[in-house]
């Protein structure tokens, strides 16, 4: 199993745990937004593995975007982190993977990437530009043997939401990793969860921006 991220102290300790459980894993500190360096990481995994079988893009970050205030800046950073370092992540493996004629590719994007919602403009155009991007790239790979998918979760307890004071149909991390699991086992395309926002998502689509200004959940502190 190979692990990328940028803060070691994390990669090495969950590389601990996973070894404890009697598998092999392979440290790489590497920030996603850094293409040649992302390349040479794959590389490097695929000698050391012989080969590829599952890669999941889930680095992604909500941060102040500076819009009304006329700030561009932050929002280049996070369309870098979460739309670049996707491709960064999955497409140098791509070569190996139609070779074998074998594998999968997943994203995680997010429910906001179905639809714009005030405040969260940038996070949200990150997001559709993962889904379009593994939908086009499933296609491209039509034939080879090689899956692309998007997983597309609402709110899950993390970190990340942790002083979100509104999160509709929020579930537990242990719950998105079952769904998320059993998605890629099954190949799934865009696969959007819970149930309730699958549901909704053709609703949402095409509700007016009256209604959806009015349900949004509000934005995070930092991105008024």
């Amino acid at each position: 199993m190979g692990l990328c991220a940028r803060r070691t102290e994390l990669l090495t300790e969950l590389a601990r745990e996973i070894e404890a459980r009697g598998a092999r894993a392979i440290v790489y500190a590497v920030d996603v937004v850094d293409t040649p360096e992302m390349a040479k990481a794959a590389a490097d995994f695929v000698e050391k593995a012989a080969g590829v079988d599952l890669v999941i893009a889930n680095a992604g970050i909500a941060i102040p975007t500076g819009i009304l205030a006329g700030n561009s800046e932050p929002i280049g950073r996070l369309l870098r982190v979460n739309l670049v370092g996707v491709t960064n992540t999955l497409v140098p493996f791509v070569p190996t993977m139609v070779a074998q004629r074998s594998g999968v590719l997943a994203a995680v994007a997010s429910a906001a990437g179905h639809r714009a919602l005030p405040g969260r403009a940038a996070y949200g155009a990150s997001k559709a530009g993962v889904i379009e991007f593994t939908s086009a790239l499933r296609m491209e790979l039509y034939g080879t043997g090689v899956h692309a998918m998007a997983l597309c979760p609402g709110f899950v307890h993390t970190p990340m939401t942790a002083g979100l004071s509104k999160m509709p149909f929020v579930i537990d991390l242990d719950t998105a990793v079952t769904l998320m699991s059993r998605a890629i086992v099954r190949r799934r395309r865009t696969f959007t969860f819970p149930w309730q926002l699958r549901l909704m998502r053709p609703i949402l689509r095409n509700a007016p921006e009256w209604l959806i200004r009015r349900i949004a959940p509000p934005p995070r502190p930092e991105e008024r």
